[in-house]
């Protein structure tokens, strides 16, 4: 599980990353920026990997229910293509939510009294959780969360596009 759990966590850092390079070709600054204002906390140990987990799903999370407030015509101007199939989209968020319930609940285990570990049992209260996540413990974490959010929403526009583009 642990394997599972910092694959998740590179996998999201390096589509971030990925994804900042791409929009910013040939601007430098942003990628050392990135690199700056990452995860606040060190990943040196399985309690630092969880907590991390723990809160890249929950901003994960605020990001794909953001999306889910818009309607088609805000679907498409967001995504910048001419027309969105709704079904699809439905169906990656639905597997997107899949996704990070079980990385949530491997990354709980065993976490009393660490930051962001409120236990969930289910798709709709991980929601809750997400919607309420603004990971403001600290003012190095409130700089993070501010600078997930726009990474996680490049991640997700990228998946809902290829779903789109690709149903």
């Amino acid at each position: 599980m642990q394997w599972l759990r910092m694959a998740s966590i590179l996998l999201l850092w390096a589509s971030g990353c990925r994804l900042a390079m791409a929009s910013d070709a040939g601007n430098g600054w942003m990628f050392a920026d990135l690199e700056r204002t990452g995860w606040p906390d060190a990943l040196s140990s399985q309690t630092g990997i969880d907590t991390a987990s723990r809160a890249e799903v929950l901003m994960f999370g605020r990001a794909l229910l953001a999306s889910e407030a818009l309607d088609e015509a805000g679907l498409e101007q967001r995504l910048g293509v001419p027309h969105v199939q709704l079904k699809s989209i439905r169906q990656v968020r639905d597997g997107l939510w899949d996704r990070l319930l079980s990385t949530y609940r491997n990354a709980s285990v065993d976490c009393d009294g660490q930051p962001f570990c409120p236990r969930v049992r289910s798709v709709a209260e991980l929601r809750q959780l997400a919607a309420a996540f603004t990971g403001d413990i600290s003012p190095a974490h409130a700089l993070w969360a501010s600078k997930s959010q726009g990474v996680h929403e490049q991640v997700l526009n990228e998946q809902l596009r290829v779903a789109v583009l690709r149903p």
